[in-house]
C-alpha cells in the first residue's frame, strides 16, 4: 500500500512556545510544498508536532487556512488518494526525526472529523476516516517492537507509547488521564 509513496521534502521552521491558553508545553513546527497537479498549484502545508510532557502530537493544515477556527478539519479535495497518503506520510516521516532528540518520545494523533467545504458536510467524531487512514499508515510504519498501538474510536484518537518507558499499559493510562485533563472530549 505505501510502497511507491515517499514524503515530501520537509523543512523545520522553529522550536514555538506557546500562546496564552495552549495545552501543550512547546512545538516544533515544519513545512512542505505538495506537487502541482492539472487543476491545483503546489500548497504548502504545516505540520506541529506538540509536546505534551514526553507525548507528541503530530497535526497538519493547509497553510492556507492558518486562520481559521477549523483549519484541521477541512478536505480540500486538491489532492487525489496518493498524494493525499503522501501527505499523512509525511507527518510520519518525523516520527524518526523526533525520536533523535527524545528517544523516550510516544505520538498521538486524533482524526480531526472532516469538513468538507464544497458540500458541507460534516463527519462525526467516532472512528472516522481520517482515525482509520493514520490507524492503517501507523501500523504499516511503525512496527510493535518499538511502540505499543492503542485506538480511542471514541474520539478517533491513535497513540504510539515508547516501549522505553517499561509499562506500557500504565503510561498509556497516564497519558490518557493527561489528554483528558488537557482537553475537553465530549464522550
Amino acid at each position: 500500500m505505501l510502497d511507491n509513496i515517499s514524503p515530501y521534502k520537509c523543512y523545520f521552521i522553529q522550536k514555538a512556545s506557546p500562546s496564552n491558553g495552549d495545552a501543550f508545553d512547546f512545538s516544533y513546527i515544519y513545512k512542505f510544498y505538495t506537487d502541482r497537479t492539472d487543476k491545483y498549484q503546489r500548497l504548502k502545508y504545516i505540520i506541529r508536532v506538540e509536546a505534551h510532557d514526553s507525548v507528541f502530537a503530530l497535526k497538519f493544515y493547509a497553510a492556507r487556512d492558518r486562520k481559521l477556527d477549523k483549519k484541521y478539519n477541512r478536505i480540500l479535495q486538491a489532492h487525489g488518494y496518493t498524494n493525499s497518503l503522501r501527505i499523512f506520510v509525511t507527518c510520519a516521516y518525523l516520527v524518526p526525526e523526533i525520536l533523535k532528540n527524545h528517544p523516550n518520545a510516544s505520538f498521538a494523533i486524533n482524526g480531526a472529523s472532516s469538513i468538507d467545504i464544497y458540500s458541507r458536510k460534516r463527519e462525526g467524531k467516532y472512528d472516522n476516516q481520517r482515525f482509520r487512514i493514520y490507524k492503517v499508515i501507523s501500523n504499516i510504519l511503525f512496527t510493535r517492537d518499538k511502540f505499543e498501538h492503542y485506538e480511542f474510536k471514541e474520539i478517533s484518537s491513535y497513540l504510539m507509547v515508547n516501549k522505553i518507558c517499561g509499562d506500557v499499559n500504565t503510561e498509556k493510562d497516564r497519558i490518557k488521564e493527561m489528554f483528558l485533563d488537557r482537553y475537553e472530549f465530549n464522550l
